[in-house]
């Protein structure tokens, strides 16, 4: 039989339809598809813990950068050497008297070091500002140190002038050194102007004479200058924006003056440098800043304010002035309390 002349045709065969993934082997979830090897929880752990410490290593840098670290406990150490001290540089065990061999300036800092009572002499000395003082009926107002050398070096009358009173010899009140009775100024007890003066150290970062007067300057301070050899009369700086432009101290200009808060320095090279600046005669040894009320009254805010306590508690307080372009800021360096 011969074979046939159209062979048929082939027909298709269809794919049968893949019903509900029967035919193969399902798509893998998502979970399972990331989380082989656990990467999706790992990773988004350590995802949110870097976040986090970014933002803690923010938040303390910020804290750092912000905080007042000038109201910490800085290490001082006291000096003998007047109210208003840069540094508070003292030597080992003497009570804060300038060493000369520990400067290394023998010859430039023995006319100072002669001018200060050495420990032993500062209860003396102490004792015989209290004597002059009206308004210290008990002996209770602290001195600091550093202004009982300052008052060490002054001509006697010229001490019981800045003090503002002295003691009647007999049973009568006190009368100042004018003769009119004695008051004590700006306050009584610890709040006057007079016992703030006493325990109140002022410190200074300065440089050079004149960077030295435009900080008093832009505080509204005043100058006294003891003249050399003895120390009895003054120069008068009234205007430290025109520091040349001086005069004679009065009797009235040291009255007035007795009643404002008032600081020293016998630093040689500051009072060098300010006297150099004012045109003030050679050999001075100490000056005087005398400040308006509004200036003291910032600093007993501040007193009182560092520890909250009492002004009848405190024994010395140390303020530090920080020069803010032409302005400034003053915080408290150290306090110490009555024991």
């Amino acid at each position: 039989m011969p074979p046939p002349t159209n062979p048929p045709k082939a027909v298709p065969v269809e794919e049968p339809e893949d019903v509900d993934g029967l035919l193969g082997p399902p798509e893998e979830e998502f979970w399972e598809r990331y989380n082989r090897r656990l990467e999706f929880p790992l990773s988004t752990v350590a995802a949110v813990l870097f976040h986090v410490l970014v933002l803690l290593v923010l938040y303390l840098g910020g804290r750092y950068l912000l905080v007042d670290r000038d109201r910490g406990g800085v290490p001082v150490k006291l000096i003998d050497v007047g109210g208003m001290d840069d540094v508070g540089e003292g030597s080992q065990g003497s009570g804060g008297n300038v060493d000369p061999l520990a400067e290394g300036k023998p010859d430039k800092l023995k006319a100072a070091n002669e001018s200060l009572p050495t420990p032993e002499q500062l209860p003396e000395v102490m004792q015989d500002i209290r004597k002059i003082l009206i308004d210290d009926a008990n002996g209770n107002i602290p001195i600091s140190p550093s202004n009982a050398g300052a008052y060490k070096m002054l001509d006697e009358d010229l001490r019981k002038k800045l003090l503002g009173s002295q003691k009647g010899s007999g049973p009568g009140t006190g009368k100042g050194f004018d003769g009119t009775t004695g008051a004590g100024p700006g306050g009584t007890g610890a709040d006057s102007s007079r016992a703030r003066s006493l325990r109140w150290v002022l410190r200074f970062k300065t440089s050079t004479g004149d960077d030295y007067v435009a900080q008093l300057a832009a505080m509204g301070a005043i100058l006294l200058i003891p003249i050399p050899p003895d120390n009895k009369d003054c120069l008068y700086v009234g205007d430290l924006k025109s520091p040349r432009k001086h005069r004679p101290a009065t009797d009235d200009d040291l009255k007035r003056m007795s009643n404002q808060i008032k600081f020293s320095d016998t630093r040689p090279d500051s009072v060098r440098g300010v006297c150099e600046t004012v045109g003030a005669p050679s050999g001075v040894k100490s000056f005087w800043a005398f400040f308006p009320r509004g200036f003291e009254d910032e600093l007993a805010r501040k007193e009182t304010g560092y520890r909250n306590r009492r002004a009848e508690d405190i024994d010395e307080t140390i303020f530090r002035v920080i020069p803010r372009g032409g302005a400034y800021d003053i915080v408290v360096d150290d306090q110490t309390v009555k024991r």
